[in-house]
This record gives structure tokens, sequence and C-alpha cells, in this order.
């Protein structure tokens, strides 16, 4: 061939590669070795290109070796690439090991150089290797801690203790998600983003602890409670608390168990399980955990308590938006907007504003659960929460969102039924609560406001389920008579 038809040949060669990995690419196809292909092409344009004659004759073979060198690299490439990472691409097996494409490749190259340098350059590597005993002793010391993590690369390769993907902890410092496993190095990604390397030998010598094994993912902390909870009551807190967190799987279970008694509080230990993740998922899960055991502490009069070294008392100021700002009169006036007690007197008004409960609830966090008993409605003061049903197939489709002034649970107030839908705060919210023990006295002492709420509800579901008249008036007696049943026994 010409000169120029060597270089056209190779510039066509090479600009028809980029077409072919991104081919490969979309049919989600292993990468091909477009690079040492390209690389191959230009040395054979560069050696095709040499003036006969130049370099003499003693030092051609030499300027040969490269160019064979680079297509017998390229040939072993491709023939691993399609033995080895087609078939798994296109499911016929199941891909094999990183670190066997890697040691192939590399048996193969090394064979291919002892070859090449003995027929073009009539070089014997292996018999200068295996006649210089200097050499020997000195390529056997270099290679032992590459061998040894070879070897242990191989070890953690076939042994299946983890692979790509999996989050694990590597003795006690080394926590991330596996990057990738050669024949050199393990790598990781830690929580911050950076690339941890460590060495094969160290990953075996180390105690390894794979997160994702068995399809969940442990978060165990604890957290101190003041020795005025009693421990049953504050497991009990807890656990409420994290089977309402829709993150927390439901088996395994999650577990609470006092761990110590400390200076100034008694500790809980909290074990809890959610789907397989990184450090990210671990850390945000516990943060949001955290947040809304504080939130049911507060709610229940209690607090997370701390060393106090002084010896006067001391209280920690409420903020603006603390539930227990919230007066009496902003409670009626609140209460007097709600469409089941705007026909109170001023005197039932006070006497309900008394006794409900101004609650509020951290973000994400669920203020009731779809299908639990319902003893209590509540009216949203601020904030946002959205209400969710779950479908047939599990799937929980969301289906309003309530703003300051909306009620939520007063048929289970009423009727004592199980909550129909779940309702999760959006923002931080302040509700007030009505329970069935706050409306109880008002119906002892006005008969008429039984039949009034009974009205009123069914009413509001007439317009939420267009009823037809007969239906709304039937669920109205219906209503009515499991009314008198619930509150014949709290009254009397």
């Amino acid at each position: 061939m010409s000169l120029p038809q060597v270089w056209l040949t190779a510039v066509v060669l090479i600009t028809l590669l980029l077409p072919l990995q991104h081919l490969a690419r979309r049919l989600t196809l292993p990468d091909l070795p477009v690079r040492l292909a390209a690389a191959a092409l230009l040395a054979w344009a560069l050696v095709s290109s040499l003036p006969q004659g130049l370099p003499p004759d003693p030092y051609r073979p030499w300027v040969l070796i490269a160019d064979k060198l680079l297509f017998s690299y390229l040939g072993i490439r491709l023939l691993i690439w399609l033995v080895l990472e087609l078939p798994p691409a296109l499911g016929w097996q199941r891909p094999p090991p990183q670190i066997l494409v890697q040691l192939l490749m590399l048996a193969g190259s090394s064979l291919a150089t002892v070859i090449v340098l003995r027929e073009l350059a009539r070089f014997d590597v292996v018999g200068l290797v295996t006649t210089s005993a200097v050499l020997t002793a000195v390529l056997g010391l270099a290679a032992q801690e590459p061998l040894k993590d070879l070897l242990a690369g191989l070890e953690l390769q076939f042994d299946d203790v983890f692979k790509v993907g999996d989050f694990i902890q590597v003795g006690d410092h080394h926590l991330g998600m596996v990057v990738s496993v050669d024949w050199h190095d393990t790598c990781l990604r830690d929580v911050s983003g950076s690339l941890v390397v460590i060495p094969n030998t160290m990953v075996t010598e180390a105690v390894v602890k794979n997160f994702c094994r068995f399809g969940s993912m442990g978060n165990r902390f604890t957290i101190g409670l003041d020795y005025a909870l009693p421990p049953a009551q504050a497991r009990s807190l807890i656990l409420d608390v994290l089977r309402r967190n829709s993150r927390v799987l439901s088996t395994p279970a999650p577990a609470v168990r006092a761990e110590s008694f400390g200076e100034s509080a008694i500790s809980y230990e909290i074990l809890v399980f959610q789907r397989p993740g990184n450090l990210s998922d671990l850390l945000e899960l516990r943060s949001e955990l955290l947040g809304q055991i504080w939130y049911a502490l507060e709610r229940n009069g209690q607090s997370v308590p701390y060393p106090v070294r002084e010896l006067r008392p001391r209280r920690t100021p409420l903020d603006s938006n603390h539930p227990t700002r919230l007066e009496t009169g902003e409670r009626m006036a609140l209460l007097r907007h709600n469409p089941l007690f705007g026909a109170l007197s001023e005197e039932e008004l006070t006497s309900l504003a008394h006794q409900a409960r101004c609650l509020r609830f951290s973000p994400g966090e669920a203020v009731v659960r779809e299908g639990d008993p319902g003893q209590s409605l509540y009216q949203l003061v601020s904030g946002r929460v959205e209400v969710r049903k779950q479908q047939k197939g599990g799937e929980v489709l969301s289906v309003a969102q309530l703003n300051p002034g909306d009620i939520f649970g007063e048929m289970s107030l009423l009727s004592g039924s199980p909550r129909s839908a779940s309702v999760q705060a959006i923002d931080e919210c302040v509700l007030l609560k009505v329970a069935q023990d706050d409306i109880a006295p008002l119906l002892q002492g006005n008969p008429g406001l039984m039949d009034e709420l009974a009205r009123l509800v069914t009413a509001r579901r007439h317009q939420l389920d267009d009823l037809s008249t007969e239906s709304v008036q039937a669920q109205e007696n219906q209503l009515l008579r499991r009314m008198q049943q619930i509150f014949s026994t709290v009254i009397w």
C-alpha cells in the first residue's frame, strides 16, 4: 500500500471506532477496547511510513515490536470481550469476577510479549530471568507485596463476601460503598464523596461488615431519656415513633432496649432496619427518628435531659411556635371556625378550649395511620399535612393536602371506626387535638348537640362523596346510633 493509502485506512478505521463504541453503549454491551485499537492502528501506520533502510537492520526488529505487541494485546482483549464479557451482557451467563478478566489479560499479554520478543528481537526473557540468580531474587522480592494483593483480590472475588454497590465497613475506620475490586485494591466511596483506596491484603486481614448482605440494613443508636419517664412508657413511646416512620421496615421488627443508667438519664438502645443503602441513608434516617422522638416527647410533656451544673433552677425559654403559647382565647377562635363546633355557646367553647391540646409534629412524621383506632380529631393550626391512602396493590396514593384551618379525623372521633387514611406532616405542624373525653361533658349538658354533630358530619361526607338524600339520612341515623353507644359509655 502507498503511504497515503496507509494513513487513509488508519484514519477511517479509527473514525469508525467511535460509532461502534456508541452503538455498544446503546445496546448496554461492555465497552469495546477502542483506545487500544486506535493505538495499534497508529503504530501500524507509523511503522508502514518508515522509509526503506530506516532504522538500520539490527534495530528494525525492535521498531516492529511495538506494532506487533499492540496488535497482540488487541487480539487478546477482543477475545476476552467476546468470550467473558459479551455473554453476561446478553443474559447467557453470570458476569465473571473482574479480577479474572484482569488476570487473563495480564497472562495473555505477558505470553504475547515473550513470544514477540523471542521471534522478532531474538531476545529470550524467560531464559534471562531463570539463568540470572540476582535478577530472579530482585523480581521475587519486588513481587511479594503485589502477589499478596493479587491472592487477596482473588479471595475477595471468589468468596463473594461483598460486591460492587454494597455498603461495607472495613475495620474500624473505613466505611463506604464498594466502587471496584481489582487485582490490587478495593475502592470505596465514603459519605463525603471521596474515593478510599484500600489494598486487598488490608481488606482480607480486617473485619469486614457488609450492611447489605441480607436485604435490610440495621441502624443502631442510643438516646437518653429522663428518669421521671418509666422505662415501659419510654419503650412504648419510642416504638410508636419507629412504627409510624414509613422508612423503618416492619420485618425485621424494630427493637428498643434499656441499655444503662447514666448520670442524668436512662440510655435506651434503638435498633431499626431499613432498605439497603449507604452511610448517608443511615444518618438521614437516624436524624429523622431522633427529631420525631423529640416531638413525641414534647407532646407527652417530656424532654431529653441534660446535665445541669448550676445551683439554681433554670428554665429553657419557649420558642415562639411552642404549642403552649396558644392562649385559651386563640383556641376558642380556632374552634369557633370549626364547622362542627361553630354552634356551641361561649361557655361550651371555653370548656372545650381548656380540654383541647395543642401538639407539634416534625416534618415527615405520621399524625395518624390508616387502620389505627381513632378517638380524636385534629384541626391544623400551622403548617401543612398530606392525606395518604394505601391501595389494594400496596401502593400509597396521595389523596389531598390540608392547610391551616382544615380538620380531619372527625368520623373516627364520633363513630369509633378505624382511621380511613394516614395523615403525615409536610412541614413542622401545630395541631389542635380534640378527644372523645373532651366532648363527652358537652354532650351530657346539651343532648341536642349529638344530633347536630351527626347531621354536620354526614352533610360534610355528602359533599365529599356526592351521596343521595336517602343515603345521607341512613348514614346520619347510623352515625347517631353509634355515637349514642360510644358516648353513653364515656358519659356514664
